[in-house]
């Protein structure tokens, strides 16, 4: 059991009238349980836990990609949609990229949606609220935004006859939004039929950050897509190096994010020319001397830039 699992577990026996289902001793016979009974067994709640990084899967298609004369130029990483966006077939390339990413989760949210009505059934708990708990440790490819994105929708199209999964609480300690890490609610409408679920609901994601003695913070967003993720940092085992300082720097200034790509572009290109003569093998004198700090630092913060717009570096760099 990972970290983050066993944290849960212990957080989830702290809620009021919380039952794990393991310890009922119930006939494994009758098909597989979710995990816990919140609220007096009036909430039945499955945790799953992400697991199989497709990154593999997407460095691969992206490589295959490569080859291809109009694919874009780029440095480092950036937002698939900003790179696939030069293309003329990207939002088809995009949507087979989606599949590879989400596939596990619909597997797990599949499951999920079976494991709730079979405790509802074996439990004669008919009208239960089904809770659904995505908790993702360190899967950096299935990032919030598109895996809470993904979830509404399984929420709606693939529940069939009836909506066992009224609530899904997706946690990633893989990610930060908004410098924290995201612990995102999604709802479905089958929610209201219960009178007391907006006041129980609203309460979780503070019952969680206290239990982990965090502080809670609410964005103003209204709507997934208008999150921002990254990357969740780990613990430093060395110093930054100048490049991971200045790309640092230029994320608490973007001062180029204001500048449409063409100008972006000419500030690349500017940076690069101020390199140059460090860099050619023809100039001995340069040898052995590195380029002045500003103009390191002006091209790491175009790069950084750059990769946050997923821009075309055809033109900048040859």
């Amino acid at each position: 059991m990972q970290e983050l699992e066993r944290r849960f577990h212990d957080f989830a026996m702290t809620l009021p009238g919380a039952e794990c289902i393991d310890d009922l001793a119930l006939d494994t016979a009758r098909g597989q349980r979710a995990d816990y009974l919140w609220r007096n067994r009036s909430v039945v709640v499955e945790v799953k836990t992400l697991r199989g990084d497709p990154q593999e899967k997407i460095d691969r298609m992206v490589d295959e990609l490569s080859e291809r004369e109009d694919f874009p130029v780029f440095y480092g990483r950036a937002p698939a949609d900003k790179v696939f966006g030069h293309l003329p077939d990207g939002q088809h390339l995009l949507g087979r990229l989606h599949e590879k990413v989400v596939r596990s989760v619909e597997a797990g949210f599949r499951d999920a949606r079976r494991q709730i009505i079979n405790t509802q059934k074996v439990l004669g708990l008919a009208d239960a609220l089904g809770v659904l708990v995505l908790l993702n440790a360190d899967i950096e490819a299935l990032d919030p935004i598109t895996v809470g994105q993904f979830v509404s929708k399984l929420m709606v199209h693939r529940q069939g006859a009836g909506h066992a999964v009224d609530l899904v609480w997706l946690i990633s300690e893989a990610h930060t939004v908004e410098h924290a890490q995201p612990c995102i609610l999604i709802e479905h409408d089958s929610l209201a039929r219960f009178e007391w679920a907006d006041a129980w609901v609203a309460p979780l994601n503070g019952r969680w950050a206290r239990f982990n003695d965090s502080a809670l913070i609410s964005s103003a967003a209204s709507a997934l897509a208008d999150l921002t993720w990254r990357p969740a940092e780990g613990p430093a085992e060395r110093p930054l190096t100048n490049e991971q300082r200045w790309r640092a720097n230029y994320r608490c200034n973007p001062y180029l994010s204001e500048l449409d790509d063409e100008h972006v572009q000419a500030f690349g290109r500017r940076a690069a020319e101020d390199l140059l003569p460090y860099m050619v093998v023809d100039r001995p004198h340069r040898v052995g001397i590195l380029p002045p700090e500003h103009v390191m630092e002006a091209w790491a913060h175009f790069l950084e830039e750059a990769s946050r717009r997923g821009l075309d570096l055809r033109g900048v760099v040859s």
